[in-house]
C-alpha cells in the first residue's frame, strides 16, 4: 500500500502524466457534454409537442394528462421489444442510466415510465416525486409519480396511462387512494395488475447505501423534521445523469489544471540543469 501510495504521488508529480490526464478529462468533458446537449433536446422536443396540444383554458391538472398521455405513448410499445434486456445495452443503460436510455428503450419498466415522466413535468416546473410502491409488503414492487399542482400532491401511474378521480372530481393523492382503494379500484383499466394495491409508498430508499445514506437521513431529520425528510425524492436529483458526470469532471479538470500549472511554474523556477526531468 506505501508502494502505491508513493507511485500515485510521484506521478502526479510528472508533467507527462498529468498532460495525459488533463486530455483525457477534457475528451469526457466534450463526451457528456454532447451526450447531455442529446437528450435535453430529446425532453425540449416532447415538451414542445405536448405545448402544441395545449389549448386556452387547460388547467394544470390538463398538462399533467397531456403530459403522461405522451409518456404512455411513447413507450408502451417499446417495451415488448427492450424490456429486460438491459445487459445487451452497454454502459449507457448500467454505469450511466440515462433517461434517455429509458425513453428509447422502457427497459426499465414501471421505473422508466416514471423517471420519463418526471423528466417532462420538471420541464413545467412541477414539483414531482418517484415513489417507490409497497406490493405484498415489500417496497419497490412498483413505481409511481405524484406532481404537486399547489394545493397538492396527486398520483400518476404512467405505466397504465392511470390518474384516479375523487368523488368531487378533482385528481386524488396517494392518501386518498390508500384509504379508499375499494373506490379507486373501479377506476384502474383491465390490464391492471391487482396487487398494485397503494398499500404504503416511499420516496427515498434510505438503507440503499449502508451508513452514508441513514446518517444523511438522520441529518436532515434533526434539520427538516421527520415529515419533509420522508418526503424527499432523491431519486428525482440524479435524473440528469450527464449533467452530473459533466460537473463532477469539470470540477476534477479545474483542479487538475491547476495543478498542473502550479508543477509548470515550479519546474521553470528550477535551474537549467535540474529541468530534464520534469517531476519530482
Amino acid at each position: 500500500m506505501g508502494y502505491l501510495l508513493m507511485s500515485l504521488k510521484s506521478a502526479f508529480r510528472n508533467l507527462y502524466v498529468l498532460t495525459f490526464l488533463n486530455g483525457f478529462l477534457i475528451a469526457c468533458l466534450f463526451f457528456f457534454r454532447i451526450l447531455s446537449v442529446y437528450e435535453n433536446g430529446l425532453f425540449r422536443s416532447i415538451k414542445s409537442s405536448i405545448d402544441a396540444t395545449v389549448k386556452t383554458g387547460d388547467t394544470r391538472d390538463s398538462v399533467l394528462l397531456r403530459s403522461m398521455d405522451a409518456t404512455y405513448i411513447l413507450m408502451h410499445a417499446r417495451l415488448r421489444v427492450f424490456g429486460g434486456n438491459k445487459e445487451q445495452l452497454g454502459p449507457e443503460a448500467g454505469i450511466f442510466r440515462s433517461t434517455a436510455v429509458d425513453l428509447n428503450t422502457t427497459e426499465g419498466a414501471c421505473g422508466s415510465y416514471s423517471e420519463v415522466l418526471t423528466r417532462i413535468l420538471r420541464s413545467y416546473n412541477y414539483p414531482v416525486r418517484i415513489a417507490q410502491m409497497k406490493v405484498n409488503g415489500t417496497f419497490g414492487g412498483h413505481i409511481t409519480v405524484e406532481a404537486y399542482t399547489g394545493s397538492q400532491w396527486v398520483a400518476l401511474d404512467p405505466s397504465y396511462d392511470l390518474h384516479f378521480v375523487r368523488p368531487d372530481g378533482h385528481l386524488a393523492c396517494i392518501a386518498d387512494i390508500r384509504g379508499h382503494w375499494d373506490y379507486y379500484r373501479h377506476q384502474t383499466p383491465a390490464d391492471y395488475n391487482p396487487s398494485y394495491r397503494y398499500e404504503d409508498v416511499r420516496y427515498t430508499n434510505w438503507s440503499k447505501i449502508p451508513l452514508l445514506m441513514p446518517a444523511l437521513k438522520q441529518v436532515l431529520t434533526y434539520c427538516i423534521g421527520a415529515r419533509r425528510t420522508n418526503g424527499i425524492s432523491l431519486r428525482v436529483s440524479f435524473l440528469r445523469v450527464y449533467d452530473i458526470y459533466f460537473y463532477i469532471i469539470l470540477a476534477l479538470e479545474t483542479a487538475l489544471l491547476l495543478g498542473t500549472f502550479r508543477l509548470r511554474i515550479r519546474i521553470r523556477q528550477k535551474p537549467a540543469s535540474l529541468r530534464l526531468n520534469p517531476g519530482f
